[in-house]
């Protein structure tokens, strides 16, 4: 992908994405549909045993710690299907950057690009090492603790006898395994919702970068008019690129909106859950254990992954408003008096800031974030209690 190639990539490796450069009449397309089949099956069986072994266990303890765990695996079952099925409203949001209004045009411009590019990259690996982390503390560092209790790491509830050594190693790698493909595919997806949202950062950026050099530009068409009406017509020209321009930002960014709400919906609903459920568990685990690491681990992924959404939400917001000032800071002084009504019209758009949310119920800015800290906090509390 020419957007997001770690986001995506992490997908394809997990078989979630088949690369859209493939054709249909190819082996390797088939051979990849295929995959997809065979990982899409292990993750729900993975699922499944999962939960069947929470709900029939009735100890509190017991049931909050597997459910916690469960709740985010369902929700990547759930986030992965809708990958699947949403496919072509993705390419179709990612190839709205290949607009010739969104390629750079000048260093600047690239420079700005590039810097908001490493940004999401440096993200999706920072994600990354922290969800294998959590994997490797849940399951690899203690096998050995497996092996001599025949315990499982996740679920030790399976539609099959797993007490032979065969099957238990069987039943062993494919939870180590389903956890792995769980934390890849989590990555992935939520990096390639703030990735989208760096990406609608990075257009404001250009965008105020074009406001700020519109004088200039216009100063430099005027030397090679021959007459005031090629003039009319190249500043006619030159504003309305700019104001076609903002206003494919802001549809874009409507987009992303559209095609993930429910996403971030779903994942604001599940991760107030698992918040206060991790917390819970946290106080229950002896501080020098792989229990307590790998449970602090996965508390910090539910952490990162809604303030991703709601970092970058709310810096879409600020940016979005800072358009105004980037007109507001040109050299006005310079421009024609119908230069400066045609931008007067403008800037009265910029005034109505843009506002990522979920199903318009939950804005991504940094007080939602602090309000779910809140209200997970205040669950633990009564679970605290009750326990």
């Amino acid at each position: 992908m020419h957007t997001l190639p770690l986001s995506f990539a992490l997908l394809t490796c997990v078989g979630f994405w088949r690369p859209i450069n493939w054709s249909a009449n190819s082996f390797k397309y088939w051979i990849y549909n295929i995959y997809t089949i065979f990982m899409v099956s292990m993750l729900y069986a993975f699922t499944f045993c999962g939960l069947m072994d929470a709900l029939i266990d009735h100890h509190l303890d017991n049931l909050l710690e597997k459910f916690s765990l469960f709740i985010s695996v369902i929700g990547v079952c759930i986030k992965v299907t809708n990958v699947l099925i949403n496919r072509q409203n993705i390419i179709s949001v990612t190839n709205m950057l290949l607009n010739e209004q969104c390629i750079p045009r000048d260093s600047e411009e690239l420079a700005i690009k590039q810097k908001f590019d490493q940004n999401a990259r440096v993200i999706t690996i920072y994600c990354e090492i922290l969800n294998e982390t959590t994997v490797f503390f849940a399951t690899v560092a203690q096998f050995g603790k497996f092996l001599e209790t025949r315990t499982l790491p996740l679920a030790n509830w399976t539609p099959y006898d797993h007490t032979s050594s065969t099957m238990f190693w069987i039943t062993l790698l494919h939870q180590t395994f389903g956890l792995m493909v769980c934390a890849n595919s989590s990555v992935a997806h939520e990096t390639i919702i703030s990735g989208l949202m760096i990406q609608i950062c990075a257009q404001l950026e250009i965008l105020c970068h074009r406001a700020r050099i519109l004088p200039m530009l216009l100063e430099k068409e005027q030397k090679n008019c021959t007459s005031e009406k090629d003039l009319k017509r190249i500043e006619n020209r030159v504003i309305g690129e700019l104001i076609e321009y903002h206003l494919y930002v802001y549809k874009f960014a409507q987009k992303i909106n559209d095609v993930f709400t429910l996403m971030i919906f779903m994942q604001f609903t599940l991760s107030s859950t698992v918040l206060c459920m991790s917390v819970y568990k946290l106080s229950t685990k002896d501080l020098i254990s792989f229990d307590f690491l790998w449970t602090f681990c996965y508390l910090a992924c539910m952490l990162i992954q809604l303030f991703l959404y709601c970092w970058y939400g709310n810096e879409v917001t600020l940016r979005s408003k800072k358009i105004g000032d980037a007109f507001y800071g040109m050299n006005w002084i310079s421009l024609k008096t119908r230069v400066i009504k045609s931008l007067t019209i403008i800037m009265a758009r910029t005034t109505r800031s843009i506002e990522m949310n979920s199903l318009h119920i939950v804005k991504l800015s940094a007080k939602s974030f602090m309000t779910i800290i809140k209200v997970s906090y205040s669950a633990y509390n009564v679970l605290q209690t009750s326990s």
